[in-house]
């Protein structure tokens, strides 16, 4: 009976070709429509709830404004030329805000490790500067001397060339083939508001923020960089980072997150007068960022309301900008809500229309299969053999369907969360998504099926 079921079913699958693909289309678009709109409903709810538990998002920025065609608000006059320049100083404005629980200063670094490549770039570079100088030096008569060739006026801080084979067999030293590496100067406690850990090594130590020793922590994805293939990243520790600033000595090595950290380097704030080799032109283009980190984030507003006021009796009007990036993120994730719940509900009527027009057709296809039930049922088919006989039908239709509606889908939601900026890779939740809409689906086909319960065989026999 079951092999005689399976060839009726292929038979009629085959005979009614054209009927049988706009099925499978049919689940296709529906099951692909609800997942992809399924899966960025549950994704940008994911990734609001991460966004707004972040720590970044936890806490008041403070920046100097240090251009004024920039402002919305010019700054005004002043009897001295003054800047504000921001400074671990400033963080004492922390201890009269009983909310704030951390702040720390957070600014942008950059390092560029020394590879053959820069080599290369630098005697190139030191020709230049010495056809330049021999230049000026046989014209003497000239009025004022050329301006040197764009570049690297200094070279590099570590003379390497002529030691440069000892480098590269020495087991102490890192030579990187990248030309740079993004990171952050940060203070004491960066590591406790952003709750980041080491999985190797250490935390910088309290003399590491007055030392002139270049200590460095990596984030996991470049420690995984650094480390040669097959190296554990562990032994990376205390090693040295060859690079154009000098050497990086590597004392700790962050445990992964899966967040923007996990790329970037660590090293420790100095202010300019406790750093060799920093002057406070330098200070004043890094533009440090001031954090303060806030314990309830209901009283952001009024802690950024009270830190306004502190630095406008410090710099005066104007000089300081003191935003909270949580209400960006509250507004960027309103708007992704909203285009997701819609999308959201477009797709899932999609598929309830598809999934009645599924019906609809497998209605159509059993009524045609009446007198082949009653001969079934007289050769001693039961109820149950027949209601299985048409759920395979379904499941197979089905399945074909779902499976080109999750490659369509897969494409879509991923267009979907580039245009929200949505991170992250979100196929388990598209086949998720697609095994619940062919769930769905399959429900509602099985409703022509009932049909036949209390079918008598001598009347489906009789009928055309």
């Amino acid at each position: 009976m079951r092999n005689e079921s399976g060839k009726i079913m292929l038979r009629r699958f085959i005979d009614r070709l054209t009927e049988s693909g706009l099925l499978i289309l049919t689940v296709a678009l529906g099951v692909g429509a609800f997942a992809a709109g399924g899966a960025l409903f549950i994704n940008v709810q994911q990734q609001s709830i991460e966004m707004l538990n972040s720590p970044a998002y936890q806490e008041i920025v403070v920046s100097t404004r240090t251009d004024t065609e920039n402002m919305d608000v010019p700054v005004e006059a002043k009897a001295l030329n003054e800047n504000a320049i921001l400074t671990q100083a400033d963080l004492d404005a922390a201890d009269l805000i009983p909310s704030i629980e951390y702040s720390y200063i957070l600014n942008n670094s950059r390092i560029h490790p020394i590879n053959e490549d820069s080599l290369a770039e630098e005697a190139e570079k030191s020709a230049m500067r010495e056809q330049f100088q021999a230049s000026n030096k046989a014209s003497e008569d000239t009025e004022a001397p050329g301006e040197p060739p764009e570049g690297d006026k200094q070279g590099f801080g570590l003379d390497v060339t002529d030691e440069w084979d000892s480098l590269q067999a020495s087991d102490d030293i890192i030579i990187s083939q990248e030309d740079e590496y993004s990171g952050y100067e940060i203070t004491s406690e960066f590591f406790s508001a952003t709750k980041l850990a080491v999985s190797a090594g250490s935390l910088f130590s309290m003399s590491d923020y007055t030392d002139t020793a270049s200590v460095i922590i990596l984030g996991d994805t470049m420690a995984q960089n650094l480390a040669t293939e097959g190296e554990s990243t562990d032994t990376l520790i205390g090693k040295r980072l060859l690079t154009r600033e000098g050497y990086q000595t590597i004392v700790g090595i962050l445990e992964p997150t899966g967040d923007t950290y996990d790329a970037l380097y660590y090293e420790p704030y100095r202010d300019s007068a406790n750093s060799a080799g920093f002057t406070g032109i330098r200070r004043m283009s890094m533009n440090s960022e001031l954090r303060f980190s806030v314990s309830d984030v209901e009283k952001l507003d009024s802690v950024a309301a009270l830190l306004d006021d502190w630095f406008i009796n410090q710099f005066g009007e104007d000089q300081v900008n003191v935003s909270n990036p949580r209400i960006e993120a509250e507004q960027t994730i309103a708007r992704n809500n909203g285009i997701s719940l819609l999308l959201f509900i477009l797709s899932l009527a999609g598929l309830f229309i598809a999934s009645v027009n599924v019906a609809h057709m497998m209605l159509s296809r059993t009524m045609r299969m009446k007198k082949h039930v009653g001969i079934l049922m007289a050769l001693g088919a039961t109820r149950k053999n027949i209601n299985r006989l048409f759920a395979s039908e379904s499941l197979v239709v089905i399945a074909l369907g779902s499976i080109a509606g999750a490659l369509i889908a897969i494409p879509l939601n991923i267009q979907m969360k580039n245009t929200l900026e949505l991170q992250g890779s979100a196929t388990p939740l598209v086949i998720i998504s697609a095994l619940v809409s062919a769930l769905i689906i399959f429900t509602f086909t099985q409703i022509p099926i009932r049909r036949f319960d209390s079918i008598k065989p001598a009347d489906a026999m009789r009928s055309n």
